[in-house]
């Protein structure tokens, strides 16, 4: 369906009247601290945080007038409208990252200030699971009647492996189409491959410690260090800050999200850096050279001879975590593969690699990529969607991030980072201008109207 122009006013008109409220509703809902896989309770898989924030959006959803809310075992929720016997799915999630460091202020305050509102999940993704919200109930106030039954999937463990997924299939159907406002515009019909793999060694300690990284998915932005004499001060890596106190050493960095590693300063490859040039004995000195000499400053695999860049993108890959301690060396990486490399050359580059400094494969969690027709219904429409709200003509991306998208055939990612512009997702003072949340309402608002709505009268 087209719809009208009065129709979009309309849609627009409701849009302006309950935006007040709107901001109001994320502002809670960034207040509740729904950080990833929380310490689970009765009736709360995956911590409190997380089911406070899925019972809060599901009582959202009622307030609304959506009357037809279910949580599915608390790893997901469901919100339905319509009864077509076709499904329109808009997937969003409620859990976030951890916090991390530096912030200016409290990453959990939502608060508003010189137009833009700020906290974990403003960005990845309350903001726009909110919007989906009132972009679906201004639809319905509008009076646009719907050919196809309109489902939003407020997942809620989307940052730490998609267990929300994996319940959801167990029981709920396959949409028939289907977008994640949770990457960037104009909209994303590629994504590549992602590995996130834990290597282990033996490690006899000799007084060396190592306390780096919050997930796997994130830049650490700082990284520590404790040492068995004082430390010898060097200099800093260019962009980041070096503390040497006593024993300890601290690197500050910039953090981010992994899959943007370029936009991040990894604080882990900071440290590296400087523990080769302290006098460490020489199984601890073997480590920390090894890996830096293997990581280095660079993002895209170039020390495993995995600096692969076809159609779909570059390849990358960064350290997120580090433990080294007495009872051994625990890391972490991530990987964002191109359609051009093969899991199994991604893994044997690795295990080669880091098997050389005495590690070992613990765990690896590999997903494929996804692509989908640019060609279909579900493309052509959100992109001239995006068209008419922005008078630029638009063009499928690819990404190296990883959305719900690449769960379901006919699914892509659509917003909500601007076009051409630097997201903050996963990064110190996570924001959103006030402005662009009432935009990405409005987008969605109309997708809904166009890909789901009928006719007056059908």
């Amino acid at each position: 369906m087209q719809p009208d122009e009065r129709t979009l006013t309309r849609i627009q008109a409701w849009i302006d009247e309950h935006f007040d409220q709107q901001v109001r509703d994320l502002q809670s809902l960034v207040r509740i601290p729904s950080v990833s896989r929380g310490a689970p309770e009765p009736g709360m898989p995956l911590g409190r945080g997380v089911h406070e924030a899925l019972t809060a959006a599901l009582q959202l959803a009622n307030r609304l007038g959506f009357a037809d809310t279910r949580s599915l075992d608390g790893l997901c929720g469901t919100v339905d409208c319509g009864a077509g016997a076709q499904m329109l799915c808009i997937m969003a999630h409620l859990d976030v990252v951890p916090a991390g460091a530096g912030w200016d202020g409290d990453p959990f305050s939502g608060q508003v200030r010189n137009g833009r509102i700020y906290g974990r999940g403003t960005q990845d993704d309350k903001g726009a699971a909110v919007s989906a919200l009132y972009a679906l109930a201004a639809v319905v106030a509008a009076g646009v009647p719907l050919r196809r039954r309109v489902r939003i999937l407020l997942g809620c463990d989307e940052e730490a492996g998609m267990r929300c997924i994996e319940r959801y299939k167990q029981t709920e159907p396959e949409p028939d189409l289907a977008f994640t406002p949770d990457a960037e515009y104009p909209l994303v019909n590629s994504e590549m491959g992602i590995c996130q793999a834990v290597y282990e060694r033996p490690f006899s300690g000799a007084g060396l410690s190592i306390d780096c990284g919050s997930a796997p998915n994130v830049v650490p932005g700082e990284a520590a260090a404790r040492l068995p004499f004082p430390a010898v001060p060097c200099a800093a890596p260019a962009g980041m800050e070096i503390v040497f106190d006593g024993h300890s050493v601290r690197v500050k960095g910039f953090g981010g999200h992994a899959a943007s590693p370029e936009q991040a300063k990894n604080a882990l490859q900071g440290l590296l850096a400087a523990l080769a040039q302290q006098p460490l004995d020489a199984e601890a000195l073997a480590l920390v050279s090894g890996l830096h000499a293997l990581f280095d400053f660079d993002v895209h695999g170039e020390g495993f001879g995995l600096d692969v860049t076809d159609a779909s993108g570059a390849l990358t890959l960064v350290p997120t975590m580090l433990r080294v301690d007495g009872s051994g060396a625990r890391l972490t990486l991530d990987c964002r593969f191109p359609f051009a490399v093969t899991q199994q050359r991604l893994l044997a580059a690795l295990d080669a690699s880091l098997g050389a400094l005495g590690f070992s494969r613990a765990q690896a969690d590999v997903k494929p990529g996804h692509f989908i027709d640019p060609e279909g219904e579900l493309v052509k429409t959100l992109l001239s969607v995006y068209e008419r709200h922005t008078g630029r003509p638009a063009k499928p991306l690819s990404i190296g991030g990883g959305t719900y998208a690449r769960a379901f055939q006919n699914a892509v990612a659509f917003g909500v980072v601007p076009e051409g512009e630097p997201g903050c997702c996963h990064m110190p003072n996570e924001s959103v201008p006030l402005e662009r949340l009432r935009f990405d309402t409005a987008v969605m608002a109309e997708a809904i109207a166009r890909l789901a709505g009928a006719p007056n009268g059908d």
